[in-house]
């Protein structure tokens, strides 16, 4: 009887620690694979885009049908490999006066600052330097070597248990 009690005890954990490592297993792959797929576009846009000076020319604003505020600025740039000026807008949507008219005197008609333009299309142009990848790629090593981890730790615990119950 003790050793029914045993073997069932032994099964009951058995199944339980293979439950929770097959979730542990399971959330660490699902989050190796966002890490992946949040990384490539994130790497892609952090590695398209290169720092020039913008020139502002002219700042307008207006509203949005969904109460917002769209401010445009009209900018020119120097792109270094054509060696000519380009021109484009930066367009951005704020949810209130106050926040685009802040912007507005941040980034005002005849100054110069720092932006960021796309060098596959030189138009595309932004403010903001680019989230950098590298929280993704962590994200993605972690939750792949988990999964390794996971994938070792059962594979172990199978291979003594079958040859336990073969023995």
């Amino acid at each position: 009887m003790a050793s029914r009690i045993l073997s069932f005890v032994s099964c009951t954990l058995y199944f339980f620690f293979l439950i929770n490592f097959t979730i542990i297993g399971l959330t660490s792959f699902i989050i190796g694979v966002v890490g992946i797929g949040r990384f490539i576009p994130t790497h892609i846009t952090y590695t398209t885009h290169k720092n020039t000076t913008c020139f502002i020319v002219d700042v307008d604003y207006d509203i949005c049908q969904d109460s917002c505020y769209c401010v445009m600025w009209s900018i020119e740039y120097h792109i270094s490999k054509s060696h000519k000026y380009t021109f484009s807008t930066i367009i951005h949507i704020y949810e209130t006066l106050d926040e685009a008219l802040k912007k507005i005197t941040i980034y005002n008609i005849r100054t110069n600052h720092t932006c960021y333009y796309d060098k596959t299309q030189h138009v595309n142009i932004r403010w903001e330097k680019p989230s950098s990848s590298k929280p993704y790629l962590i994200m993605m090593i972690v939750g792949f070597s988990l999964t390794g981890i996971y994938i070792i730790i059962i594979a172990v615990v199978s291979f003594y248990r079958s040859r336990r119950t073969i023995t």
